[in-house]
């Protein structure tokens, strides 16, 4: 009786052992496993899939390794780039700050001060008058426009 069980037994695992897969497109562009032939109508381009074969490493799976060991180098090389361009970024972030608070701090100067007084170039000093005020306003709004809203987008 036991004979019987195990001569069932392996003839039910050889018979899945065995099976085909069958690889094909559909009309809708997926790729279909399965173990049935494909449906009348798909082209008749097959492949039969061997399932069973289990071969030890060959000189294409070694050249494979260094493939894998060559992309894993790239993938490394790549995010030391990322981490570099972002290195760059904070440190752009944080010279805008910068100069966004300097543009602040002049356009306060500018604005508050009733008058102010500027080096003229000859060593001596110089008063602002009401037009160069107006001009030193309007290049520390843009300032700020330039600096301050890139930063605010930036966080």
């Amino acid at each position: 009786m036991k004979f019987f069980v195990w001569t069932g037994l392996i003839w039910l695992l050889s018979v899945t052992a065995n099976a085909q897969v069958y690889k094909w497109v559909d009309e809708n562009g997926k790729t279909q496993y399965t173990d049935q032939p494909p449906p009348p109508g798909v082209s008749r381009e097959k492949q039969r899939l061997n399932l069973k074969s289990v071969s030890a490493p060959t000189n294409n799976a070694i050249n494979q390794s260094k493939t894998l060991s060559e992309e894993r180098l790239e993938f490394d090389k790549r995010q030391q780039q990322k981490k570099e361009e972002e290195a760059k970024q904070l440190a752009k972030a944080e010279e805008n700050k910068k100069k966004c608070i300097d543009a602040q701090s002049r356009l306060r100067m500018y604005s508050d001060s009733p008058r102010l007084t500027i080096p003229d170039g000859s060593g001596g000093i110089a008063y602002v008058d009401d037009d160069m005020r107006q001009k030193r306003i309007n290049e520390a709004n843009q300032a700020i426009a330039t600096f301050c809203n890139k930063q605010a987008s930036e966080n």
